[in-house]
């Protein structure tokens, strides 16, 4: 199973590729060398916009007889993400993909790599406007991971550890239909939509941990269907020349435990060096009333999981 998740990963990043190579090659137009007749088209008439990045991190700390202590460590990650948007006359259609994974092995190398991050997070949104501002959105999003996720654990009365399977792809696998209201702001750079019809469908795919109810499903179950109000949206920033903060969330409720609402939170801080080198700084914020969490001192209950990351890598835009 995960040779067959890498396989499609690397599929799916060759494809993306070679579809933005090629869509660019076909948009090129050839000058000629003594009159230049290229003509420049109006942004109110390119209605498809497109684009992305492709970024690779990597960290390497190598000690050797080091008297302060410390322990060698060997970090790579990297990512894709993509957008594709339409807009003409009162249609407005937004596509974006996000596809990101990255490992760590702290110690020699018979030790393991351990995942810091593995998101897939694919999204659509269809809308038609009453104005430019206000807009009946019906919009879909899913996410998932591609690889299996542990929790190393102490085993009680000794000194060694454990790998508990706690994920793995589609497992959880989350999947949320809308339809509502969106209001929007190009100018200001804000967007939300809500929307009191909103479909909510949690996948725990892995036996055992279906077995277990993970993450609040019924145990034994693989599917779990909730209907619900939905708040989602987003807003964006210059601050400076080349540092730009940009935030998305994602509410939603169900309407049979309102008003207990489970909170999608992630705010990040890009900053760009130049073409090809950038850095962000992310944090995301999830709160889900129904996912029983191990605290890092070995209790369980429901809690605020928090992600922080720092990159600083090689950017490919496209």
């Amino acid at each position: 199973m995960k040779r067959a998740i890498f396989c499609w990963t690397q599929r799916f990043l060759l494809i993306f590729l070679l579809g933005a190579i090629t869509s660019q090659h076909s948009c090129a137009q050839e000058k000629p060398e003594d009159k230049d007749t290229t003509a420049t088209v109006p942004d109110s008439l390119i209605f498809w916009k497109k684009g992305g990045k492709l970024n690779l991190t990597v960290q390497q700390v190598g000690l050797t007889n080091w008297a302060a202590g410390g322990e060698s460590s060997v970090a790579i990650g990297g990512g894709v993400e993509g957008f594709l948007n339409y807009e003409e006359g009162q249609i407005v259609w937004e596509n974006k993909a996000q596809v990101g994974y990255g490992v760590i092995r702290n110690g020699g190398g018979g030790n393991r790599f351990e995942k810091t991050d593995d998101q897939v997070v694919l999204s659509s949104k269809y809308s038609q406007k009453f104005s430019e501002k206000v807009l009946m959105t019906s919009a879909i999003n899913f996410r998932t991971q591609m690889d299996r996720g542990y929790k190393i654990e102490n085993i009680p009365n000794s000194s060694e550890t454990r790998r508990t399977l706690i994920s793995n792809f589609m497992a959880p696998g989350y999947l949320q239909a809308s339809l509502g209201l969106t209001f929007r702001d190009s100018k200001k750079g804000y967007t939300a939509t809500l929307a009191p019809f909103t479909g909510r469908f949690t996948f725990v795919l892995n036996d055992s941990l279906s077995e277990a109810g993970a993450f609040g499903i019924t145990p034994n179950d693989k599917i779990r269907s909730e209907a619900g109000i939905s708040l989602r949206g987003g807003y964006q920033k210059d601050i400076m020349e080349n540092v730009k903060f940009q935030t998305n969330f994602n509410l939603f409720s169900n309407y049979e435990k309102f008003p207990n609402t489970v909170v999608n939170v992630e705010a990040v801080l890009n900053l760009k060096v130049n073409d090809f080198i950038q850095s962000n700084i992310s944090t995301q914020l999830i709160y889900d009333d129904d996912v029983i969490v191990t605290r890092s001192d070995g209790s369980q209950g429901k809690d605020i999981q928090v992600k922080n990351v720092i990159n600083v890598g090689f950017v490919l835009g496209f």
